[in-house]
């Protein structure tokens, strides 16, 4: 899963103005684009998938500072128990450590606390995909990744990417390409073996691996010209 370095949204812990700053405007606002909805298909299309999405992230505890974060997350939940960011923050803590079902009971528990249409939502629904795709449920991974990019009301790149490694999961290559296609078309550095190793250094084994099967599929189509991305991408 892609990450970030450690920032606080539970009460209790300090940190700096800018990564509060960050992590509120995240977790507390409502979504950033409120354009017209995108009609989410197995397919991409030939839209290009461009926009940022603030609610997709991953932020970690630093060497060290695993215990004094559970500790505030706990202490959070004793005072609120619907504490969406502790409720979050302690299901990342459960994925880490392993134990997946209480991370998943976790942040159904986020979601059904979550304010419908929120920032908060998307970043639950984004973040329980994972954690269903590392349960060996790739279809589950999909349909949350499918809800939060339709409350995105834009096209986040992260789709693409996520998309491409749930089709191709499931073994519907054709459409694993597409994405991946589309991946490339607006982030061109997952067309070469350097970028692909550097977008993918912080997942999991079997997530990058499963993903390379569908980034060697999507080379065979840069070779026979069937790529709709340019061929000098993947150099």
């Amino acid at each position: 899963m892609p990450g970030r370095g450690w920032g606080n949204g539970v009460v209790g812990l300090t940190i700096s103005r800018k990564e509060f700053i960050l992590l509120r405007h995240i977790l507390i606002t409502t979504c950033l684009f409120v354009g017209m909805s995108t009609a989410w298909s197995s397919e991409p299309g030939h839209a290009l998938y461009d926009h940022e999405d603030p609610a997709a992230f991953y932020l970690q505890a630093p060497p060290g500072g695993k215990a004094g974060l559970r500790k505030a997350i706990n202490a959070s939940l004793q005072r609120d128990p619907r504490n969406v960011a502790a409720l979050v923050q302690r299901a990342y803590d459960f994925k880490d450590r392993g134990d997946l079902p209480r991370a998943v009971r976790d942040f159904d528990a986020a979601l059904t606390a979550a304010e419908p249409g929120s920032a908060n939502e998307r970043h639950v629904l984004w973040s329980r995909g994972w954690v269903h795709y590392d349960l060996g449920d790739a279809a589950a991974a999909l349909r949350d990744w499918q809800r939060a990019a339709e409350l995105h009301k834009g096209r986040p790149r992260w789709v693409t990417y996520s998309y491409a490694l749930a089709y191709g999961t499931m073994g519907q290559m054709g459409q694993a390409i597409g994405w991946y296609d589309a991946a490339v078309a607006a982030m061109p550095e997952w067309g070469s073996e350097a970028g692909f190793a550097e977008r993918t250094k912080h997942w999991r084994d079997a997530q990058r691996s499963e993903l390379r099967v569908v980034f060697e599929a999507w080379q065979v189509n840069v070779a026979a010209g069937t790529s709709s991305v340019p061929a000098q991408a993947a150099d």
